[in-house]
């Protein structure tokens, strides 16, 4: 009988010491995980963050300058497919405090701020004087132009230089439009060989103006 009334209270007992080995284990699972995730958010937002200024992205020129126009067409498909951004993350990007993307809602989380250089470029075209000699200098960073040639009828444009390359030559005469590459890293010179006069607007040069401006970049995630 003594033995039988014991067992009642052995299995209260192992009922509660179960109950606190689950509790404790519980907890300790969460302080870790508590533990983790900062350095998770860490890791993953610094990772998005040298995805996205990286050379070969495809919203920057070269490292740590972005393009404008390209950083208005990312989206949460694209952070996701291209850059490596996680689905089951929450995560904003911001550039000097305006949202271009924001997954969720990444209300706390970690930020990682990269000071980057932010390309804006707008259509600007030149039309040269030729006061005192046929050359013009297009700014630092052009990388292509179109030039359109109409000369008066007595004059014959035979050729175009950029510095000491020579980008067109015609010896019956270069006339309308056309393309050209140059080097973004030079400052180039144009300078064109003509036989007869050529006067303000028998030349006119179309390129990219190019504004630059230091910014800051900044990448949430919040796991």
């Amino acid at each position: 009988m003594r033995g039988q009334t014991e067992l009642p209270a052995v299995a209260i007992a192992l009922v509660l010491l179960t109950s606190v080995l689950v509790l404790g284990i519980s907890a300790a699972d969460s302080a870790l995980s508590s533990a983790d995730r900062p350095a998770l958010e860490q890791q993953a937002a610094v990772g998005l963050s040298e995805q996205l200024t990286a050379p070969s992205a495809n919203v920057t020129t070269r490292a740590n300058t972005l393009d404008a126009a390209a950083l208005a067409n990312l989206s949460i498909d694209s952070l996701q497919s291209e850059y490596g951004a996680d689905s089951d993350h929450d995560f904003r990007i911001r550039l000097d405090g305006e949202t271009l993307v924001e997954s969720g809602d990444p209300t706390g989380g970690t930020t990682i701020d990269r000071l980057v250089v932010v390309e804006r470029r707008t259509k600007t075209t030149l039309v040269p004087p030729f006061e005192d000699n046929r050359t013009v200098t297009l700014p630092q960073r052009t990388s292509a132009a179109t030039i359109d040639i109409d000369p008066p009828a007595t004059t014959t444009v035979e050729r175009l230089w950029a510095d000491d390359r020579l980008l067109l030559q015609n010896s019956s005469g270069l006339r309308g439009v056309s393309r050209i590459s140059l080097s973004p890293f030079e400052t180039e010179r144009l300078r064109f060989e003509a036989l007869g006069p050529l006067p303000p607007g028998a030349v006119e040069i179309t390129h990219d103006r190019i504004q630059t401006e230091k910014q800051t970049l900044e990448v949430t995630v919040d796991a």
